[in-house]
């Protein structure tokens, strides 16, 4: 029997060294405070003291297996199918723009609770207003296609 905890720890333990680590290649401070390297260190610090502190507390005395932390049957189903459109949207986002790998990633997550024409309206309607609220209102570039979504 496996402690999922301790899984789960160290899994987060990585990340939280990974970004530490990389937080060394920002710059500290600047002339008018924290740098840009400020924050993440000190998180991904601090993370890394409580999952050390939650694995040590996990080998101690909480032993929960890894069999039943999963769930079964519809809510499987509905984790994998939200981690497919995970993937598919970080794969062809570059090439696609925004609007075709948001709405394919947004009709993933619907299609298991909606008919499919009303989780495919939704998804392209919230990938095209999300690319107009990030763009025109706040002025953040999103990959876009030929066409310009």
């Amino acid at each position: 029997m496996s402690n999922a905890g301790i899984w789960a720890g160290s899994i987060i333990l990585l990340y939280a060294i990974i970004i530490f680590y990389q937080s060394f290649s920002l710059d500290y401070s600047t002339r008018l405070g924290p740098g840009p390297g400020f924050f993440p260190r000190w998180l991904s610090g601090g993370l890394i003291l409580l999952t050390l502190m939650y694995i040590w507390d996990c080998a101690k005395n909480n032993k929960v297996s890894t069999s039943e932390l999963w769930p079964k049957g519809r809510a499987l189903g509905t984790i994998l199918s939200m981690l497919g459109g995970l993937v598919v949207f970080t794969v062809i986002v570059n090439t696609t723009g925004f609007v075709i790998a948001g709405s394919i990633l947004l009709f993933a997550m619907f299609i298991r609770d909606y008919k499919w024409y009303y989780a495919l309206s939704a998804s392209v309607a919230i990938a095209v207003l999300l690319l107009f609220v990030f763009q025109s209102l706040l002025g953040v570039s999103l990959p876009v296609n030929e066409y310009g979504w």
